[in-house]
């Protein structure tokens, strides 16, 4: 039986998604889970391969084995076993050829950033907190440049070797985020009104993107990276990022669609 799962945790005490030689990982853990409750080892293949410290709201990830309980009763199971920063939310049975990782139409990450102020202990892990003000129009501005295709070279790894480095996103748009908007540990800080979010939808990610450009909206922002500069980025006439990558802390892997065939999955 193929099923998918869906699964939320707090990265900040991962590797990553992916399963690593050293340090403890949410796929590890995972897998880990499944091979107490069905006696086999089993091998789990996530929708994003999460960095260390990033966050997932809702992580889709599939597998194939043969179940001895009701795959209504896979939740409930696994998290009896899984540690509590991770968390099945919804599993179910999926098509034969369903796969989380190629599957997905399109995926949403948002990133969080409180500026000024100081972080807490309690918010600290979640947030980016950057010092000083930030110009939010010529953020926003910025931000929605970057809907539709593009070839975002420079804004991932440098040296990342894929296929293409063309994505297309369909939404990007920097706001201030309601709590609705965020998730649990920082809706305190939104009800205040001081909490933002870069919001991206698209059909793929390259690594480490979504941090690059939250990095380089950011610098905008303090006046420290000029609109043409940062056009010029996107246009990818310097090879270059334009800032350093935002930390990771900051950045959530909030949720995907899948392809029609899969439209009645959770």
């Amino acid at each position: 039986m193929r099923v998918k799962l869906l699964i939320s945790y707090d990265g900040a005490d991962f590797v990553g998604w992916q399963r690593q030689p050293n340090g403890r990982s949410v796929q590890g853990e995972v897998e880990r889970a499944l091979a107490r409750l069905l006696g086999a080892a089993v091998s789990v293949q996530g929708a994003g391969r999460t960095d260390a410290g990033v966050h997932a709201m809702a992580q889709a990830a599939s597998f194939a084995a043969e179940l001895n309980l009701p795959v209504e009763r896979l939740e409930y199971a696994l998290n009896n076993l899984l540690p509590p920063d991770v968390r099945v939310i919804a599993a179910c049975r999926a098509a034969d050829d369903f796969h989380a990782r190629f599957s997905p139409s399109r995926k949403e990450y948002r990133y969080f950033i409180v500026p000024g102020g100081k972080p807490t202990p309690f918010d600290a892990r979640y947030v980016w907190h950057c010092p000083g003000g930030l110009n939010y129009d010529a953020m926003a501005q910025a931000a929605g440049t970057l809907q539709g295709e593009h070839n975002f070279r420079s804004f991932c790894a440098k040296s990342l070797v894929v296929s293409s480095y063309v994505r297309t996103l369909y939404t990007a748009e920097f706001q201030q985020a309601g709590a609705a908007d965020a998730p649990p540990p920082l809706q305190l800080l939104a009800a205040r009104g001081e909490l933002y979010m870069l919001r991206l939808v698209g059909n793929g990610f390259i690594y480490k993107m979504v941090r690059l450009l939250t990095g380089a909206l950011v610098k905008l922002g303090e006046g420290k990276l000029t609109p043409a500069e940062f056009a010029q980025a996107l246009a990818y006439e310097q090879p270059q990022p334009p800032a350093p990558a935002a930390p990771p802390n900051g950045l959530y892997l909030w949720g995907l669609d899948y392809l029609e065939k899969n439209a009645d999955l959770p």
